[in-house]
């Protein structure tokens, strides 16, 4: 470990984390921990966020903060450290034959962490999180067009590599989590148990584990297998009824639809959640599970039963596929999303209301008033973060270029109010401030990052500590407010690896063509910069307002994937092109410019695949401005 980082190293909660880890795994499997010892090191300039090593993981040392975090952060740590755990048994000790099973590993360990946080640590809200940050990250890579299977075809290496995406870890979770409620609870870990037995220190395949879960649940899972895990896609679900004049349903049906390149129509196990408003909020009146199958599911159950203020499908999130909400339900969480008295229908809500502003359904400018009326009550940390960052991608990139200037000025003005509001020294004041210091721009704004930083300004409760530092001075180089003095002066203070990683991305921020061309250079010409400084560069490379200065390097960026792949290997290409595609020159020039270079190209395959992913998000982003421009 960094020496800079001891007298940050929190080992208390690292070991609790992972005693409770430990109590759990071994009573739910019915198996001691199988190798003796188990290390946990935190190494600095790792590739990966984290290695299941048998007997001792590594991890990024960034996992001990040596700045404030919100409550996110923590959970989010704690997952990683469950999730490395859970392979100890699934992985190490009972190991896939080849990599075409790859998901029987992440996906396992991705679901046993969520369900090991929510039922043994503090952090019992984990499934919460999940569904406001990874199956967001699932939808996305799983609408791509370089989506696949959960079990993919991994016909060699270079496959394997550019497959640890979400949909290997955040679908495939979400297909086991489907996968419990399908068999049972009770009936899917006595299934792991006589897997782990018959299996221990031995190669599998996917049918072991399906063959053992038959056994204890008596279900038929080789369809199953075959409909969730051997296709590609998501499924919209989306409810159509009928009322009476008492206001009584007297038809309700679930239509499900798939992509036309995906055609899968899969079942589902889903509950249907009533919501009423009442003088205690937004309050699940009762839900009804039921067996989704084909394109229209009726739902007797609900026939004869009020109308409520929201219907909502997925209730409980046990289900992997995108849901719709009908007019009243929208109408119902656009004026409401702060009433909900639980956390996890939040959550659902907010992200069929992104599923639509993604799908050119709703508009950016209603998404982000959606946000701005719901954010500052919202409880769950990892939501808060992540709205943070959608509401600015939504922004920047899915606003009508005449609504986009309003649109800056009113997320601004939000994150300010928000900032000033919130209560002194919380986790919402941190998590508000630092995605002020991502969108900032006007002189008010850009002042009070400026006077929090020199010490001229202060927030109750705020301490200013290293992070946040370099965070409130990317942002004012961003926008022209502080220089390459500034950010020497700052490097200075903070002479570590981390410092000089920071320092790297708030250069590289700069507006101006020199620094443009100086990042450029470090992050995809010089074979001499370290991996995370590389890393930090290719972040902070394209940045919103910067259009002339971005506009040259979307050639650049096209000869460099001809050739990079071959050139810089695995992990230095995959960075620059994931990166640095430049998505924000998101024009119908941009997407001419890339389909012409994609269909004349001889480029390495897996660079093909990351640059198409930057094409279809060009793609997106132009349907949802044509959306928003429709007032």
């Amino acid at each position: 470990m960094r020496e800079s980082l001891l007298q940050h190293l929190d080992a208390d909660d690292i070991f609790e984390v992972t005693k409770q880890g430990f109590e759990l795994f071994e009573n739910a499997f019915d198996m001691a921990y199988p190798f003796g010892k188990y290390d946990q090191l935190f190494v600095p300039e790792y590739n990966m966020g984290a290695m299941e090593n048998a007997g001792c993981v590594t991890f990024r040392d960034e996992y001990i903060y040596r700045s404030r975090q919100t409550r996110a952060a923590y959970e989010s740590r704690a997952n990683t450290i469950l999730h490395e755990m859970a392979h100890m048994w699934f992985g190490d000790l009972v190991t896939m034959k080849w990599w075409d099973d790859l998901w029987l590993n992440e996906s396992f360990a991705e679901w046993a962490a969520h369900h090991a946080s929510t039922v043994s640590t503090q952090y019992d809200e984990a499934w919460t999180a999940f569904c406001n940050a990874r199956k967001t990250w699932a939808y996305r890579q799983d609408q791509l067009p370089s989506t696949h299977p959960i079990a993919a075809d991994n016909h060699d290496l270079e496959a394997v590599e550019v497959n640890f995406d979400g949909i290997t870890y955040a679908k495939g979770a979400s297909a086991l989590r489907q996968l419990v409620a399908w068999v049972g609870e009770e009936e899917f870990f006595a299934g792991l148990r006589s897997y782990f037995d018959r299996h221990a220190y031995g190669n599998t395949e996917l049918t072991d584990l399906l063959k053992a879960l038959e056994e204890t649940s008596g279900r038929e899972l080789g369809s199953w297998a075959k409909e969730w895990l051997q296709t590609s896609g998501v499924n919209t679900i989306r409810p159509h009824f009928t009322v009476d004049d008492a206001g009584n349903f007297t038809s309700f049906c679930l239509e499900q639809t798939a992509a036309p390149d995906f055609p899968t129509l899969r079942r589902h196990r889903l509950a249907i959640g009533l919501y009423d408003l009442t003088d205690e909020g937004l309050v699940r009146r009762s839900s009804v599970e039921t067996d989704v199958a084909g394109d229209s599911t009726e739902v007797a159950e609900l026939i004869g039963q009020p109308q409520p203020d929201l219907v909502l499908l997925n209730d409980g999130d046990l289900t992997y596929a995108k849901v719709r909400l009908d007019e009243r339900s929208l109408a119902t969480v656009v004026a409401n999303i702060d009433r909900f008295t639980d956390s996890l229908a939040r959550a659902l809500s907010w992200g069929a209301a992104w599923d639509m502003t993604r799908d050119a359904e709703m508009r950016a400018t209603d998404w982000l008033e959606l946000v701005l009326r719901g954010i500052g009550t919202e409880t769950d940390l990892t939501a808060v973060r992540s709205l943070v960052f959608r509401t600015s991608q939504a922004v920047t990139l899915y606003t009508a270029p005449n609504n986009r200037e309003a649109a800056q000025q009113r997320w601004e003005a939000g994150l300010l109010d928000l900032v000033r509001n919130a209560p002194a020294g919380s986790d919402q004041q941190l998590a508000f401030l630092r995605g002020l210091a991502g969108t900032a721009c006007s002189a008010e704004a850009l002042d009070l990052l400026a006077g929090l930083l020199d010490g001229s300004a202060q927030l109750a409760g705020l301490t200013v500590d290293t992070d946040l530092r370099w965070e409130l001075l990317s942002g004012l180089t961003r926008e022209g407010r502080a220089d390459d003095s500034a950010v020497d002066a700052e490097l200075e203070r903070d002479k570590t690896i981390s410092g000089q990683e920071s320092a790297a991305a708030a250069r590289a921020a700069m507006s101006t063509a020199e620094a443009k061309a100086r990042a450029w250079t470090d992050a995809v010409e010089r074979d001499d910069v370290p991996n995370e400084t590389m890393r930090s560069i290719a972040l902070s490379f394209n940045q919103p307002r910067q259009d002339d200065v971005l506009k040259p390097y979307l050639g650049r960026y096209l000869a460099a994937a001809e050739r990079i792949w071959e050139e810089r290997g695995v992990h230095h290409a995959s960075t620059v092109l994931e990166y640095m595609f430049p998505r924000l020159l998101a024009t119908q020039e941009t997407l001419d410019t890339v389909d012409a270079w994609l269909s004349s190209t001889s480029a390495n395959a897996a660079a093909r695949r990351l640059v198409s992913e930057g094409r279809a998000d060009v793609a997106r982003a132009l349907a949802a401005q044509r959306r928003d421009a429709e007032g």
